[in-house]
């Protein structure tokens, strides 16, 4: 192949039925064989497209395709921000230093609003649900180290986070934070009297 002058080889999962061992196994045995870029199109029919993709990526690819919002035939293929996500997780200072990652939720906002759909409540990064917490228990972690329960620094992609305090699942040091942030001194009966009534009333 490399003495046919071909610069790159397309590998496509057309009907996303891979999985990342095959994804693995192919890209390696291919990349073993070729010195040229590699090119992985993965579609998301079983919900294995980025997973599928960054394994690729690891197994020796040299591109990878996405779309905005995951956008594409069917079920579509790899999402941008959930692959841009997975690289994050590796290595943040690389992938910070490459890419503009705040600009993903308005390249997102944008795409969405042109085709008429809505950001699903569960989408990486942009979901309405990516940086919410809830429970008395992951809110009290991620209140004294977020990492507790975010892999993504919300920050970083200029989203912020959402400590929800009206659900029957809160905890007082939800209420407390809360509290804080409203300028309120309640002593520690008085939030814990407040969490009760909160829990009571909620959902």
């Amino acid at each position: 192949v490399d003495k046919m002058g071909v610069d790159r080889i397309g590998i496509a999962d057309t009907v996303g039925i891979a999985t990342p061992s095959q994804v693995q196994s192919l890209v390696s045995r291919i990349r073993s064989e070729v010195d040229c870029d590699i090119e992985f199109h993965a579609h998301n029919d079983t919900g294995c497209a980025v997973a599928n993709c960054f394994t690729a990526l690891e197994s020796g690819v040299t591109h990878i395709d996405t779309c905005v919002l995951g956008i594409g035939e069917r079920n579509g293929i790899a999402s941008l921000g959930a692959f841009v996500g997975r690289m994050y997780t590796v290595n943040p200072d690389a992938v910070k230093s490459k890419y503009n990652l705040k600009m993903i939720g308005e390249i997102e906002n944008f795409v969405a609003e042109k085709v008429g759909v809505a950001i699903p409540f569960n989408n990486c990064i942009t979901g309405s649900s990516a940086f919410s917490h809830k429970a008395g228990v992951h809110i009290k972690a991620v209140l004294q180290n977020p990492e507790c329960y975010e892999v993504l620094n919300p920050a970083d992609f200029g989203v912020g986070r959402n400590v929800i305090v009206a659900s029957r699942l809160t905890g007082w040091n939800a209420i407390q934070a809360r509290a804080t942030q409203l300028g309120l001194q309640l002593d520690v009966d008085q939030v814990k009297k407040i969490t009760s009534l909160i829990k009571n009333m909620a959902d």
